[in-house]
């Protein structure tokens, strides 16, 4: 079934669930949105601290090596330079009798290494001339020229492992004498990025800043893109270097209250749809029903009119004969008879006509001679055809035409019509010794006639008020009633009425009601 072909309501019923899943959806993206900013927020400020401890603590590792270093050269100056090898050897090896991260240092007086502690398993560097080592000489040469220590590494050892280098220039009396170098286990100091047990959840990367501003890794874990981390600087003699941090395990609680909230909204669009729709499917079916009975009801009509009227004309047309002496003169009781007989006969026959009037009018086929007629002439004909009824009743007119000259077009019969049954109707609901008031009105916004008939009894229930105009409706539908009618007159007058041109409209309150006939003016006098 295609697009257009679905009905209307169908067709709302979808876009108003579209319009719900787009508005939805922003709506969760925006706190998913907040969500995630504040997650973030969290997560780097945690990355923060994490980050603190993991730079104290490498400082803590790397300036071991650093100030011992240093302690070295002051030692050197002291003894101006290498005079007393056993004192330099003895300081040595009281130095790094508790230092496990420094592999070995090595003095180089005129970049030459002379002496080197521990000997032991680095012979191969002793007496190693560094203007004579391409790979570490460039490095050396700008350590002399800027006169600064500098941390070099990590470096792939030939024995083995890695290393941290650091190299601090020795200048004796203003004038360079030669160079310290500690070598420095990075397999120790770096590697506990990766085994220090409280640091298991963390990526953590060291990056060298390079001096053009470009950052290479050196140490640590791959990171992951896109994801948070925070970075810290490390500044060391001669190099900066670059502490990066990720968590190894994304925080998941935004992603779990992201697919929630999804599931949440498709579970209450699934529902609004399911009662919406079937709310729909119990419309439809109410309004099949309806219009079944209402074809059922106009066919019932149609058959009563066609089959009733003919007979009922007949009838009453015999009737008519008897009561005037066809057949002879007739006694008294039978004449009582024969009239009760004729007031029935016609009662129903109005009845038919009712039926077949409504009929007509719910076919749209009842056709309408619209003339220009004066509105007072019609209204002062219908006054004074329901006087005798009023008298029964004992109410009286109160009639009030400022508009003598105002004309209408209308069906004068039908208009007659129409206005009868408000005024029988006034006359019916109204307390005995009351007045029904007929007003005429000039509306000029609306360019119409307004024709008023105001009753003073005990008003239209307002439980029944929107059901007025409806056929076989009644305020009062028992059987024990105390007025009669059919129940059409109402809608049989409105249906005119708008066939005319006009509208008609009522306002009740417990003192009474008051039915208005809005009628287009003819803006001139036709003769």
């Amino acid at each position: 079934m295609t697009w257009w072909r679905l009905e209307r309501r169908f067709r709302r019923l979808l876009v108003s669930l579209s319009l719900l899943a787009v508005l939805g959806v922003l709506v969760i993206e925006l706190l998913v949105w907040q969500w995630r900013t504040l997650e973030r927020e969290q997560v780097q400020h945690d990355l923060i601290i994490r980050a603190s401890d993991v730079r104290s603590t490498l400082e803590t590792r790397l300036l071991d090596g650093i100030y011992l270093t240093r302690g070295l050269v002051f030692f050197l100056h002291s003894q101006k330079g290498m005079s007393d090898r056993q004192s330099i050897e003895g300081w040595l090896a009281s130095m790094l009798a508790g230092a496990t991260d420094i592999r070995n240092i090595g003095i180089a007086p005129d970049n030459r290494i002379a002496l080197i502690y521990p000997l032991a398993g680095n012979e191969a560097a002793l007496g190693l001339d560094y203007r004579k080592t391409p790979a570490q000489w460039p490095a050396v040469e700008r350590m002399m020229q800027t006169g600064t220590p500098v941390l070099a590494g990590p470096l792939q050892l030939v024995q083995g492992g890695q290393a941290l280098l650091y190299r601090v220039p020795v200048f004796m009396d203003d004038r360079y004498w030669g160079l310290v170098s500690t070598v420095i286990n990075a397999d120790l100091v770096l590697g506990m990025l990766e085994t220090e047990p409280r640091w298991q959840d963390l990526h953590i990367q060291l990056q060298r800043v390079e001096p053009d501003g470009q950052v290479v890794p050196i140490w640590g874990d791959a990171l992951v893109a896109d994801e948070v981390q925070q970075s810290m600087p490390i500044h060391l003699p001669g190099v900066t270097w670059r502490l990066v941090l990720q968590n190894r395990q994304p925080a998941a609680g935004v992603q779990l209250r992201h697919w929630t909230l999804y599931a949440g909204l498709a579970l209450i669009l699934l529902l609004l749809g399911y009662a919406w729709g079937n709310a729909i499917a119990q419309q439809r079916e109410r309004e099949a029903m309806r219009a079944e009975n209402e074809r059922l009801k106009n066919d019932f009509v149609s058959t009563v009119n066609h089959e009733l009227r003919t007979p009922l004309t007949s009838i009453i047309g015999t009737l008519s004969l008897l009561a005037g002496g066809v057949v002879g003169e007739l006694s008294d009781k039978a004449q009582d008879l024969v009239a009760v007989a004729r007031r029935n006969a016609e009662h129903l026959l109005r009845l038919i006509s009712d039926l077949l009037d409504i009929d007509k009018l719910a076919a749209g086929q009842l056709p309408l001679d619209m003339q220009p007629l004066r509105l007072s002439a019609l209204l002062e004909a219908a006054i004074e055809e329901n006087a005798g009824y009023a008298a029964q009743h004992e109410i009286r007119w109160i009639y009030d035409n400022p508009c003598p000259q105002a004309w209408v077009r209308v069906d004068a019969t039908r208009f007659r019509q129409v206005l009868d049954n408000l005024l029988s109707n006034a006359v019916k609901f109204s307390p005995a010794g009351s007045a029904v008031s007929i007003a005429v009105h000039s509306d000029e916004h609306e360019r119409t006639w307004r024709v008023s008939v105001t009753d003073q009894g005990d008003g239209i229930p307002p439980a029944f008020q929107p059901r007025v105009f409806d056929r076989f409706t009644q305020a009062d539908g028992s059987s024990s009633r105390k007025t009669g009618g059919t129940g059409l007159g109402l809608a049989i007058g409105r249906g005119l009425i708008e066939g005319m041109g006009g509208r008609i409209d009522f306002v009740s309150s417990p003192q009474g009601t008051c039915f208005t006939l809005h009628i287009p003016k003819l803006t001139t006098d036709p003769h």
